[in-house]
């Protein structure tokens, strides 16, 4: 019998990319999968015997009690919660103002906590349950022109660390997945929402955000988004799991490096490789 058979999972984000892939892959171990997107047009693709599509937009609170109670209401339980829901904003931080902040926290912070405050009374009921919150690298280690990215990834681990030690008593399992460079059309969209930033003249980095975001949106190394799903699911069914996974070797190597190295060489380095280091004040 599969890992996840007779098991409901529920996972965010599923229009494309990690989430959908993480819906395929639990499907694959035997769970009942609710693949939820922010419209059901756009998780439709994934309709199949053991995937159900479902609308749940991250950022709405009504839309998020709907689709949990939808789910509870057709499978009387639900066993997995995965975080996956979010997207990047690119910019200085000088350059973001209260409503781009915002916007990156509202989906990929607040939008994951309200998803875990629904799910976890059932979760409690049941005594038991999984809750994956999909972060990354980014949320150990902070680089330039993504702030605003890697602020949102550090708070959901924080929050997700906290959550972990509240509902152990409930026999609830928290869990942080850290992918590094993955092959998705996350960087597409990425650069879609932070065109308004990145286009602008008068801004003292403009000169160095088209190569930047170039290099930042050009993995050398990356897993594959199926990778990604595999590991979540893998996750997903350990009776004790750590509190932090990564996809690839290659990404707790980096981890590792960047946790000895002292600040002031990682900031050459990486200021190097955007290409800052040709900024100049002005005269």
């Amino acid at each position: 019998m599969a890992a996840g058979a007779g098991r409901v999972a529920l996972v965010t984000g599923c229009s494309s990319g990690i989430g959908e892939a993480t819906a395929i892959a639990l499907a694959q171990r035997g769970f009942r999968v609710f693949a939820s997107g922010r419209t059901l047009a756009g998780v439709e693709h994934l309709r199949g015997p053991a995937i159900e599509p479902i609308e749940i937009d991250v950022g709405d609170d009504a839309s998020i009690l709907r689709g949990v109670a939808r789910v509870f209401n057709a499978a009387g339980r639900i066993d997995l919660l995965v975080n996956n829901a979010g997207f990047a904003i690119f910019g200085a931080i000088q350059d973001l103002d209260r409503t781009a902040l915002r916007r990156q926290f509202e989906v990929n912070v607040f939008g994951a906590m309200a998803m875990c405050r629904a799910i976890l009374p059932t979760m409690r009921r049941q005594r038991g349950g999984c809750i994956v919150s999909v972060s990354s690298v980014a949320g150990q280690f902070s680089a330039p022109l993504i702030g605003a990215y890697c602020a949102s990834k550090f708070a959901l681990e924080a929050l997700s660390d906290a959550l972990r030690g509240e509902v152990r008593p409930f026999g609830i399992r928290v869990v942080i997945v850290e992918p590094g460079a993955t092959s998705t059309r996350f960087q597409g969209r990425a650069v879609l929402e932070s065109s308004l930033v990145t286009a602008r003249k008068d801004s003292v980095y403009a000169e160095v955000y088209r190569s930047a975001f170039v290099t930042y949106t050009t993995p050398t190394l990356g897993a594959s988004a199926e990778d990604v799903g595999r590991r979540i699911a893998k996750v997903s069914t350990k009776r004790r799991p750590a509190a932090r996974y990564r996809v690839k070797w290659y990404d707790t190597v980096a981890i590792g490096f960047i946790s000895i190295l002292p600040r002031v060489v990682l900031d050459y380095v990486v200021a190097l490789w955007i290409g800052l280091n040709q900024l100049r004040p002005s005269s």
